[in-house]
């Protein structure tokens, strides 16, 4: 039994961006690198579009710092730099009603398939099942659970708590995402270490990979450290503060953003509203998925809510009727991505993706 470490992972990232921010980074979101800046033999920025205007811009450095878990290797290559070898492997996990496997804390238990431990951890009125470990070859944005994946979970779940009598029809939601761990030949998937490296090359072009959620801010100061030190000069000899700044948690206006109710559902028109005026939100699913999590804790995943909640970001965000729709379809093909493993043959070549 675990009686500690619950996080949510979309939150603290974007705690981490906005704390950043305060601090006076800028801040980019849907923002991809298409192109790595030169000067001379020097990495010095990069060419970057806006994907949801299509333009395209160039952002300048003095260092550039990879750290984009599964796109390492493809970042790396825009410079012929050093590319880390990476093994990505696909975790997978599925969400059903906490009633129907109660428990109070995060408990761990093996498969009966392979030993390999499992977690079923309590998230407020649902319980969480995962996680898979399958070596993983394509599109990291495009990863889902597969059939094979969610069979295997169940599969684990009926031999230790036979009396949930658990099945598909339980399942709320799943998701899934790509672990960037280090290669390690010969080992299988999930006995690749947790290790992380950094490196660089070409010159002003800094790779980190490998790690883990636990391990993240060790990886960022490493990862900073060797920035400093190539640039050189006065800066080499600074040190990263991330081991003695503690994240700001943001604080919001009590007269701007409606308090959810102490009992009931929550106020989603005002998370809805915070979430794009505050929280980065320029998505549907960068609010419905990232920000609020419905699409995996609502029962039809948030698909009769979309409508509204995109009506309710578009004064905001200087939709038109039309942009509304485009986000709509947008999030219910993100729904359709989690609901993937219920057409077996449709997951039959998971890693195609």
């Amino acid at each position: 039994i675990y009686w500690d470490c619950l996080a949510d992972d979309a939150r603290l990232v974007l705690a981490l961006v906005l704390d950043a921010h305060r601090r006076g980074a800028a801040a980019l979101n849907h923002a991809p690198v298409v192109g790595l800046l030169r000067a001379g033999d020097r990495v010095a920025g990069a060419a970057v579009r806006d994907a949801l205007t299509g333009g395209d811009f160039e952002v300048r450095a003095r260092a550039v710092i990879n750290a984009t878990g599964p796109w390492t290797e493809k970042i790396s290559a825009m410079a012929e730099g050093h590319a880390l070898r990476l093994r990505p492997t696909r975790g997978s996990h599925i969400v059903v009603p906490r009633a129907r496997l109660e428990t109070h804390r995060a408990i761990i238990f093996s498969s009966p398939r392979d030993r390999r431990n499992l977690y079923l951890v309590p998230w407020d009125q649902h319980s969480i099942v995962g996680t898979t470990e399958t070596d993983h070859t394509g599109d990291p944005e495009a990863v889902c659970a597969t059939a094979q994946d969610v069979a295997y979970l169940l599969e684990a779940i009926q031999a230790t708590f036979p009396g949930a009598e658990l099945g598909p029809k339980d399942i709320v939601s799943t998701f899934a995402g790509v672990r960037p761990l280090l290669d390690r030949p010969g080992l299988a998937a999930y006995r690749v270490p947790r290790d992380y490296r950094v490196v660089e090359g070409p010159p002003g072009l800094i790779s980190v990979a490998g790690g883990k959620l636990t391990t993240f801010r060790r990886m960022a100061q490493d990862a900073v450290d060797a920035a400093a030190r190539s640039i050189g000069g006065a800066t080499a000899q600074q040190r990263c503060l991330t081991a003695r700044v503690p994240v700001e948690p943001p604080g919001w206006m009590s007269d701007e953003v409606p308090a959810p109710p102490a009992e009931g559902p929550p106020d989603l028109v005002g998370l809805v509203a915070r979430a794009a005026r505050h929280e980065m939100a320029v998505t549907l699913c960068d609010c419905l998925i990232r920000r609020l999590h419905l699409i995996h804790e609502l029962p039809d995943q948030g698909l009769a809510f979309a409508p509204e909640a995109a009506r309710l970001m578009a004064p905001v965000l200087g939709w038109t009727e039309a942009q509304v729709q485009v986000q709509v379809e947008q999030y219910q093909a993100a729904v359709a991505l989690t609901r993937r493993w219920q057409d077996p043959e449709e997951c039959r070549d998971a890693d195609g993706f």
